[in-house]
């Protein structure tokens, strides 16, 4: 699996990009796990490829496992980013409390607007 890393300094944003290689222009953005490239993670970018998928995996930062105060700007950004590079179609799915929250934020602020 080829993949495309993230940091919050230099992209703004922490996560790791995992194209399909069927090709796709559907990305879920997956906030599973601590890391964006650990076990849990790969394991759902796998899973997600099977279905034709593209995958952004996130986590707050390196070693932060406080997924309560996950900054919205940082979603912001990694969707401009998936938007830029092809993916028309952007879906979220998580294992926290906080992505419920993403959702309906992000929904609310933008979806409304399209």
């Amino acid at each position: 699996m080829m993949k495309r890393h993230f940091d919050v300094e230099s992209d703004g944003f922490y996560g790791a990009y995992w194209k399909c290689k069927t090709g796709s222009d559907c990305t879920m953005i997956a906030m599973i796990g601590d890391d964006p490239e650990d076990y849990l993670a790969r394991t759902s970018v796998k899973w997600l490829h099977k279905l034709g998928v593209n995958v952004m995996t996130m986590s707050p930062g390196k070693k932060d496992y406080g997924h309560h105060n996950y900054p919205l700007e940082r979603i912001e950004k990694a969707i401009d980013w998936l938007k830029v590079h092809g993916n028309q179609k952007i879906g979220i799915v998580g294992a926290y409390i906080v992505v419920i929250w993403i959702m309906v934020r992000y929904r609310w602020r933008y979806m409304t607007t399209d």
